[in-house]
């Protein structure tokens, strides 16, 4: 869906990386909207696929919760070998707020893990 917006937003090319299976219906929507020659849909992990070019943006959906989950984190810090000097990274920071808490139940669960 962020391809769908960036093309909507005025992009020339995008190259939308999936990893998962995804890729192949992200294909499909693609050609049924007619954007086979702005959106290129590229499988596979970022830090396996190659792209023909570096890009101007890098638009990345949220990175798991606590930035940590699904270690997408370090996958989008590893897509920044295709941006070019002055290109951007969207987003470009997060933040945590953390408060904390007690659940006994909950620490059971984990501890008797």
């Amino acid at each position: 869906i962020l391809s769908f917006f960036a093309v909507q937003a005025g992009a020339k090319k995008v190259y939308a990386v999936e990893a998962s299976n995804m890729a192949i219906h992200c294909q499909r929507l693609i050609q049924a909207n007619q954007l086979s020659n702005k959106v290129v849909v590229i499988a596979g992990k970022i830090e396996e696929i190659d792209i023909p070019e570096k890009v101007d943006v890098i638009i990345s959906e949220p990175m798991g919760y606590m930035l940590l989950n699904e270690r997408m984190l370090e996958s989008y810090i590893h897509a920044r070998k295709w941006l070019k000097p002055d290109g951007k990274m969207f987003p470009s920071q997060g933040i945590l707020y953390c408060a904390p808490f007690t659940d006994e139940m909950l620490y059971m669960e984990q501890y008797n893990k």
